[in-house]
């Protein structure tokens, strides 16, 4: 097949961006993934048999510094739900508690989507509609979170000096039964202003099995970039410099887990010449075993290695983890040792412009897929949502003290203290201090029974 007739090719960004893509998303499967990919990310070496590489590799444990680092970023930012805007039409609010048609929220797609764009640096968003003969009340538009390997092509183009996507290509696995069975079938959608063309592979062929009419005068697919990019669409793991260390610490640990088990067994050594035993029969060894040698001077005796390789390993890993740990809290906390008080607060302040950036850009996406679904039903605009960037990148005891040593000097009114304590996360973001104030001011209500006359 030409490449002129095959939808399933992918654009060059996208093999660009695939092994960086690859990596991460490895470790974000844990340890079991990353021994699924055997050799790629733990090399055998030149003299080390199938058999000793394949027990070497199930020792193996994936410490996950890259995946806690994204868990971090993500549950900062959605610490607090979303708040839809007044704006939003009203006929679309319903909407966003079942955003997906699958129960899910637009908040929990929404942290799904963030958390793909911090793990591969793109996440995508599909705007569907239903069918055409769908029950009227049941069409309406609806979101289909993708993986980035899911947009395998997209490409821009420059209109009335804007730019905006022209066509894009994304591919569907999509498992159907048969009986007792099932099979997975690969399908291509092709997106393009006002039209969609959807083909499934046939073998080694393509079939164009659907073709439709959006009446959109855009492609319903969102892009939330948040890592270096790769030419026009794609895009680079933001957080690559720590999956790189998190594989060398794979790597590093597998070596020192296998030096553990070698060394914690001492190798019997004979000086002077072999002692006789039966053809084929090895040599046993073991408490009740008695060993001789046929010269005199002959001696048994146990080899154990030294403990200076073990120490080296365990330094190294003592190092790659104090990388892991600057690296992965970079954008949330300062860095750890003996840091200046000034450096700390420049790398904080830094890290947290970083991450507000990202929350910032995920705000704007969110607004585009909303515009997006207002327009599959009609609507002029999608309305306005706001999201979490009111957040501190550290809690340290020394700050609380700080904020209670002002309330209590009367440098810092009420307000302003229980707030700082919410935005730190110490009170919840659900906590109402008006409410709060009238429930303290309120006059309290005394029981009958402990009243006594007088």
């Amino acid at each position: 097949m030409t490449d002129l007739l095959d939808p399933g090719r992918p654009s060059a960004e996208y093999l660009e961006a695939l092994p960086r893509w690859a990596m991460v998303r490895a470790l974000m499967g844990g340890t079991l993934a990353m021994r699924a990919s055997g050799e790629r990310y733990l090399p055998r070496y030149e003299a080390e048999d199938r058999e000793a590489y394949r027990t070497r590799l199930a020792r193996a444990v994936l410490l996950p510094a890259f995946e806690e680092a994204v868990r971090d970023i993500s549950s900062r930012v959605f610490s607090r739900p979303l708040v839809l805007g007044e704006d939003l039409p009203r006929r679309m609010l319903p909407w966003m508690e079942d955003a997906d048609l699958l129960g899910n929220a637009l908040h929990v797609i929404a942290e799904r989507w963030f958390a793909e764009a911090v793990t591969t640096g793109l996440g995508w968003m599909q705007v569907e509609m239903p069918a055409p003969d769908t029950p009227e009340h049941l069409r309406r538009p609806y979101l289909i979170p993708l993986a980035a390997e899911d947009v395998i092509a997209a490409y821009p183009e420059r209109v009335d000096g804007r730019w905006r996507m022209a066509h894009a290509r994304v591919r569907h696995r999509v498992t159907e039964r048969g009986g007792f069975g099932e099979r997975q079938r690969e399908y291509i959608q092709v997106l393009e202003p006002g039209r969609s063309e959807t083909w499934v592979r046939d073998g080694d062929d393509w079939l164009s099995v659907d073709e439709t009419e959006t009446g959109l005068d855009l492609v319903p697919l969102v892009s939330l970039r948040l890592g270096a990019p790769i030419g026009a669409l794609a895009a680079r793991p933001p957080l690559e410099g720590l999956a790189h260390l998190n594989v060398a610490h794979w790597q590093s640990a597998s070596d020192q887990r296998n030096i553990l088990t070698l060394g914690r067994f001492a190798m019997l050594a004979l000086s002077g010449p072999a002692p006789e035993s039966a053809e084929g029969v090895p040599l046993e060894v073991g408490p009740k075993t008695f060993l001789h040698s046929p010269e005199t001077g002959a001696s048994w005796y146990y080899v154990e290695p030294a403990g200076t390789a073990i120490q080296a390993g365990e330094r190294d890993l003592d190092r790659l983890e104090a990388q892991m740990t600057r690296l992965a809290m970079e954008p949330l906390v300062s860095r750890p040792g003996t840091a200046t008080a000034t450096a700390a607060a420049i790398a904080s302040s830094r890290a947290h412009s970083t991450v507000k950036a990202w929350a910032l850009s995920l705000r704007d996406a969110l607004e585009q897929v909303l515009l997006v679904m207002g327009r599959w039903a009609g609507e002029a605009s999608g309305g306005s949502v706001d999201v979490n960037t009111d957040f501190t990148d550290q809690r340290e005891a020394a700050d609380l003290d700080a904020l209670a040593h002002a309330r209590d000097g009367g440098d810092l009114s009420r307000e302003a203290y229980l707030g700082e304590l919410q935005r730190r996360g110490v009170l919840s973001w659900a906590y109402d201090a008006q409410a709060d104030a009238e429930r303290i001011a309120a006059p309290a209500i005394r029981s009958p029974e402990v009243e006594t006359s007088s």
